[in-house]
């Protein structure tokens, strides 16, 4: 069973002479054999460029964010007076506090903090060379995911491009055949030509 299973996948993809088999179909088992090995070949060198494409984008990032650091920020209001899901952040309250920048100045500017959080309180911030407020520095972790998120991304691409390639010639070729087929039945019984 699983011989004759392999033997019929086999054959639809063989291109050998066969007294059923037309052009059409040898030129589809054709283009669906190049579509894989071009697949097979295309995946790995797609993924590679992704993932180094992502690396140096994260290795730009971070030598920006090397001026970045943390400062120890003051909480201007309790929790409670702050607004709670923005952004869909139902776990935390956005709270007017104040930092001091690299420069020596005052800034102010809304973070996040838990729901309990009083005012007076000190939270530890990510800030920008010039005192903005910031996300926290990309880490060894974060490059490797964007790295696996952007090869995986470029070989799903890449399979979706081939798929609906193949579903093309797949369908193109069936066509093809039918118009044959209704050749052949009009060549052999022209009462059965769809035009009556």
């Amino acid at each position: 069973m699983v011989t004759q299973r392999y033997s019929r996948v086999a054959g639809s993809f063989s291109v050998a002479q066969h007294p059923l088999r037309r052009r059409v179909d040898n030129v589809e088992a054709t283009l669906m054999a190049v579509l894989i090995v071009m697949f097979l070949v295309a995946a790995p060198v797609a993924a590679v460029v992704a993932g180094r494409a992502a690396d140096a984008a994260a290795l730009r990032e971070q030598r920006a964010e090397q001026s970045w650091h943390t400062v120890s920020a003051i909480l201007q209001q309790d929790a409670s007076q702050g607004h709670i899901g923005v952004d869909g952040e139902w776990g935390a309250a956005f709270v007017t506090a104040q930092w001091r920048t690299p420069a020596g100045g005052v800034r102010h500017g809304e973070v996040a903090v838990a729901l309990n959080a009083k005012a007076g309180q000190r939270v530890t911030e990510w800030i920008t060379g010039t005192g903005q407020l910031t996300r926290p520095k990309l880490t060894a972790g974060d490059v490797r995911d964007r790295v696996a998120s952007a090869a995986l991304a470029a070989v799903c691409s890449l399979a979706v491009l081939i798929a609906v390639t193949a579903i093309g010639v797949r369908v193109a070729a069936g066509r093809r055949r039918l118009a044959g087929w209704a050749r052949a039945w009009r060549a052999a019984d022209p009462r059965c030509s769809p035009q009556r």
